[in-house]
């Protein structure tokens, strides 16, 4: 009689023989296989943290700027100066004109009437000034064109354009007779006159003179006024 296979007894060899001959291989490489990937992955994935900004490298087209307060301020300082400082400048060109000398002492008419506050009527209504200039008249009277630029101190006198103009046609209107006979008063009789002296554009001195004293000890004395026509 045949006795069941459960209570077969199994030879020695094949109870050493395993059943699956790659077992211990194949547990292993499903354990070791993905710690080796997990490891992988996150060696060669760059970390990083929430907030952090790298810092740039000398690849970068960026730079870190560091700078101070006072290092700031001479910078401002630089990039405000002027392009031009340190080189030689021209000279300016002054367009003022001299119309007393230093220490000079107006004719008691004139300054009774400057006192009054007269003004020439034009656009912008200039104050009369007074004039009192050294001037060697050398019995000749009144200076001429060229020679009056050159008084009053006109930066090219021979190019100065000055006209010279009768009292009466220049006040045409009569708007200026008190200071007309002012001057003549301070000049004891001497010819009044009127020099039209340019200054570019709609600017125009009108300088009302006469002479004071003979000889050297002669002054050109008088007003003058600036006047704007636009």
């Amino acid at each position: 009689m045949r006795k069941p296979s459960s209570l077969l007894r199994l030879h020695p060899v094949d109870q050493m023989k395993p059943t699956h001959p790659q077992t211990l291989r194949y547990l292993c490489g499903k354990v070791i296989r993905p710690v080796a990937r997990s490891y992988t992955s996150h060696a060669l994935r760059p970390t990083i943290r929430r907030g952090y900004i790298p810092r740039t490298t000398r690849f970068s087209t960026y730079s870190q700027l560091k700078m101070s307060d006072a290092d700031y301020a001479a910078f401002l300082d630089k990039a405000n100066q002027d392009p031009n400082e340190g080189y030689a400048k021209p000279a300016s060109k002054s367009n003022e004109f001299k119309a007393q000398d230093d220490g000079a002492e107006l004719p008691k008419a004139i300054q009774a009437l400057l006192e009054q506050d007269k003004v020439y009527i034009s656009d912008a209504d200039e104050p009369f000034v007074g004039v009192a200039l050294a001037w060697d008249e050398a019995g000749k009277g009144l200076p001429d064109e060229v020679e009056f630029a050159r008084l009053i101190q006109h930066p090219d006198p021979e190019n100065a354009d000055v006209e010279l103009q009768d009292p009466v046609d220049w006040d045409s209107n009569g708007d200026y007779k008190d200071i007309i006979e002012a001057v003549r008063k301070a000049g004891k009789g001497n010819d009044v006159r009127v020099y039209v002296v340019p200054k570019g554009g709609v600017r125009t001195e009108y300088w009302l003179v006469t002479t004071e004293g003979k000889g050297k000890g002669a002054k050109l004395v008088g007003v003058k006024a600036l006047s704007v026509e636009s």
